[in-house]
This record gives C-alpha cells, structure tokens and sequence, in this order.
C-alpha cells in the first residue's frame, strides 16, 4: 500500500508538466522586460504573480497526477480480487486512505450499476445505476481512463469522478472502479496555502484570487463560494460584465496560458464597485478534460 498522501504532497514526477510551466514563467517576465515604460514594481508583480500562479498549477496537476496513479493501481489490484466481495472493498477502502482528495471509490459493472461503494463521511451509493450518465455511457464503450466535467451524481451532490476499467486475469472487461472528487474543495485546500488565508479574519494576506473554470465555463472554484457552480457565459451575474464575456470565450477557453485584463464587481468596505482585474492563466489537464487556473489582482 501507498504511504498517505495529503493534500499538496508529490509522490510522482511531471517533467513535461513543469518545463510548460518554467517556459510559461519565462515568457511571462520577458513581458515586463520588454516594455520599457513599466516600473519596476509592476514589473515584480507579474513576476509574482506568474510565480505564485505556476506553484499552482504544479500542486493542482501534482493532485491529479497522484490521483490517476491511485487509481490505476486500484484497477490493477481489482482485477485479481473482483468488483465485490470483502477483498475489492479493502481495495476501495485503501484508495480512500491513501488519497485524502477522494470522497468515494466505488466499483461498477459493465452494465453500469454500482456493485461496492466506500465513501467517505457519506453514504454511499450502491445498487444505483449510473449507466445514463454520460461519461459512464462512453466509458463503457471505450473502456479507456476517463476524467469527468463536473456533473450531479448518483450520490446527490455535485462531483467528478475518474474511472478506470477492470480486466480479469483471463483478458474479460468486468466493469470499472470509479473515484470522486470535489473539485472546489480540493482547490481551495491547495490555493489557501498559496495565497497565506488567514482563517481569523477570513481573507487572503496576499493581493491576488484565484478562480478555476472548465471549457464549458463553468466554476469549479472561486474565493468566493457563492459563485462556485455558476457558468460564466450563462449566468445573469456576469452579463454585465461583457470585457470578462469576451475574455473568456474568445481567449481563455481557447488558449492554454495566457495574460489580460478584465472588468469586475469587487466588495470594498462593504460596497460593491467595479474595478480592473489583471489575470494571468495556465492549464491542468487529465485524460484531456482540462481546467483553466486564473490568477487575478485589481489594478484600479
């Protein structure tokens, strides 16, 4: 068994992962060189920012990375125990102690019901049958890793879950095993760290936010939890706010990394006013669902 592994802790490498992000760092200082009428206080705040956003996006695709390893061992492990009985239930119970992300394993059959469900400070699901779901319904006909978007599931709450298929030791397709997450919390666990929250007065001791989106727009994590779960290209809070329209569906779903400006409400002693955010983003991506990593600060 894997030694435990917390929140932020590496126990794998991601070469390519980190050289995108050091020729990202680079190009992004290069920025602030280049342009000779810019102080060199703005300059070093580009440079932190890019700096701090990068750390991030090197624990977020660390978390991933962990978490499909965790999981590809469980698959290999459940191929010999089965998708039910004691034996693949201690297979689940140690894939939820080993990744402390997790909030449930499961395993389930290739008529896509739910057979073993070990979850954690919930109950689980078992018996449900999960094959309507989308990303169940292809990945029962690929039988290949799949890394949802974020969906409702079986279980009541939103989440999203990467599935691994099992194969028997005679060659047979048994079905899968499954695991969840919540993508805000584990976002917020390794973002709180990065930008030093201060839980006694419940802000950031640094300027900058962070906020993560899907390529449907929709957030998976923002400081403020209220807009968790919103589309940004839908949701009525935001049409008044067409430079952020416009970046993020001409620039940020499109590109990978990037460096803009955009309007935006932000509370200020109380009231509401609009200011000008800068953002840099980057991207973590698993089994080619990705996520965009937004920095952002007020400029104005």
């Amino acid at each position: 068994m894997n030694r435990e592994k917390y929140p932020g802790e590496r126990l794998v490498s991601f070469a390519p992962v980190t050289l995108v992000a050091i020729l990202l760092f680079c190009s992004i200082v290069a920025l602030g060189q280049d342009t000779g009428n810019r102080n060199s206080s703005a300059t070093d705040s580009e440079a932190d920012m890019s700096a701090i956003l990068l750390h991030f996006q090197a624990d977020v695709q660390g978390s991933l990375t962990d978490l499909d390893s965790d999981v590809a061992n469980a698959a290999q492990n459940l191929s010999t125990t089965g998708l039910e009985g004691d034996a693949a239930r201690e297979v689940l119970s140690k894939l939820l102690e080993t990744d402390l992300n997790l909030v449930e394993a499961s395993t389930f059959s290739k008529e896509g019901k739910i057979i073993i469900a070990e979850c954690r400070e919930c109950e689980g699901s078992e018996g449900a049958d999960i094959s309507g779901q989308v990303v169940v319904a292809n990945f029962l006909k690929t039988k290949i890793p799949a890394f949802s978007k974020q969906l409702l599931l079986a279980e009541g709450y939103n989440g999203t879950v990467l599935e691994y298929p099992v194969i028997s030791q005679q060659g047979e397709f048994l079905g899968g095993t499954s695991a969840i997450i919540k993508p805000d919390k584990l976002l917020d666990r390794l973002a709180s760290t990065l930008l030093q929250f201060n839980d006694s007065t419940q802000s950031n001791t640094t300027d900058y936010t962070f906020w993560v989106m899907d390529l449907d727009g929709l957030l998976l994590y923002d400081e403020d939890s209220s807009q968790i779960g919103r589309n940004l290209l839908g949701d009525p809070l935001y049409k008044s706010f067409p430079s952020l329209l416009k970046l993020v569906e001409q620039r940020i779903m499109t590109e990978r990394s990037g460096h803009s400006s955009y309007s935006f409400f932000q509370e200020i002693e109380g009231n509401k006013a609009e200011v000008t955010k800068e953002c840099y983003w980057t991207t973590a991506v698993l089994h080619g669902t990705e996520w965009r990593l937004v920095i952002n600060k007020v400029v104005q």
